[in-house]
Parts: C-alpha cells; structure tokens; sequence
C-alpha cells in the first residue's frame, strides 16, 4: 500500500471517481523528527494501510490542504483520535461536522519544523491550497493546483484531461486557471513556489516528477509570473 518516495517520504494511492471519471488520488506521509507520521490529503483508511502505517510511527497529524481534498479527514481521526486535525482555509465552514479541525492559517505547530514548509496559494478562494515543501528531501507536495496525468487513464480520462490541459505535461488545469480572483496575490504565490529548492515533484493527481522538476514547476506557473499585456 505504501510507496517510499524518499526518506521519512512516502505515499498511497487509491483509485476515485470526480464527476464519473476514473483518477487516482494520492496520500503523501512524512515521518516527522520527532517520529511522528503527517497525512496529506489522505485517501481512504483501509485496515491494510492503517497497519502498514502503525510499522512506521504514530500518525500524529492529519492535514486537509484544500477545499476539496477532505473527504476521508474525519474517518482517520475516528480511527486515530489523538491525531490533530489541520484543513484549509475556509475548509471549516464547509465541514461543520470537524468541530477539532485547526485551520492552516493559524500558527503550525513546531513539530513541523524544520521538516515542512508551508506556502498559501491565494488568490484561488474555490480551492485555498497550502502546498508543502519536505525540505529533506525538497519535494513539492501538490494537490489540485497542479496536475499531470500519464498515458494509462480511460479514454474519457485521457479525453478531460486533455482539455484541461493537464495530459502528459504539468499544468495548472484550465478550469483553475479560469478561478483565479487575485491575478496579482496567484503570481506571489507562484513566485515565492518557484523560488524553493525543488527537486521533486508529489502530486495528488497523479504522478512522482524528478526530472527537471524545479524547471517543470517554472514552466507550469509561467503564465503567472510574465507580465500581462
């Protein structure tokens, strides 16, 4: 169930229907100094995974990074209670029923350090998503904001994903591209990501980029970072 991405670096996958099309999702889990497990985006919490994960430590924190990527939160701290809860901006408002959920622009806990670094994308509110940088082994942990989907999907998988812009190539998908509210607060953001020490790519959706993957990130946000005629 469990990949190793790099030291203290791992992830799951696990495969989902969006609005009847077939993708894979993807757990990132980083082991902490101090031992404990953190959770991105967590995917469903089968009995194989959790024990799989109990081999490597205490899961500790559980993190929602965007709006979107929550569904499965509240289940892993059923089974794991003295976890902490983390989510997106906004995130609490649409998930009533995670009364303990912390929000991620709150103060993170120093635990986190010097392992993770947080950047806030703003100027997307549908989305408000906090990408990561395991400074380790500097890996770019991604959800939504940006995607890539390889050759073996369906053919209406292949199809979408075409459209958006997201096939074969990193991108940020047209339909967030079209979301964008603050041009000017996205273009920092895309700045402040492209200026980490990138040597890996972690994406959510859907694959483990290592070539070239600090130029493959400039590329995918250049659109932000020219200036507008």
């Amino acid at each position: 169930m469990l990949e190793a991405i790099a030291p203290d670096l791992w992830s799951a996958r696990q495969h989902i229907s969006v609005h009847g099309l077939p993708v894979r999702s993807r757990m990132a889990v980083v082991r902490l100094p101090d031992g404990t497990l953190w959770l991105h985006s967590p995917i469903a919490p089968s009995p194989a995974l959790r024990a799989a994960l109990d081999a490597l430590g205490t899961v500790r924190w559980i993190v929602a990074p965007n709006r979107m990527h929550h569904l499965f939160a509240g289940d892993w701290q059923a089974h794991y209670p003295q976890a902490e809860l983390w989510g997106a901006p906004g995130l609490a408002a649409k998930r009533p029923d995670l009364p303990q959920l912390h929000s991620l622009d709150q103060a993170l806990p120093a635990a986190w350090q010097p392992a993770l670094a947080m950047q806030f994308f703003t100027g997307i509110p549908i989305l408000n998503e906090c990408v990561w940088l395991h400074q380790p082994s500097a890996s770019l942990i991604v959800t939504d904001l940006l995607q890539y989907y390889p050759q073996d999907l369906s053919l209406s998988a292949r199809l979408f994903n075409s459209l958006n812009g997201t096939r074969s190539r990193l991108a940020m998908p047209r339909a967030l591209r079209f979301a964008i509210k603050d041009r000017a607060a996205a273009s920092a953001s895309a700045s402040a990501l492209c200026a980490w020490p990138v040597e890996r790519l972690v994406l959510a959706h859907d694959a483990v980029l290592t070539e070239n993957a600090g130029l493959q990130l400039q590329q995918a946000l250049a659109f932000l970072r020219a200036p507008r005629r």
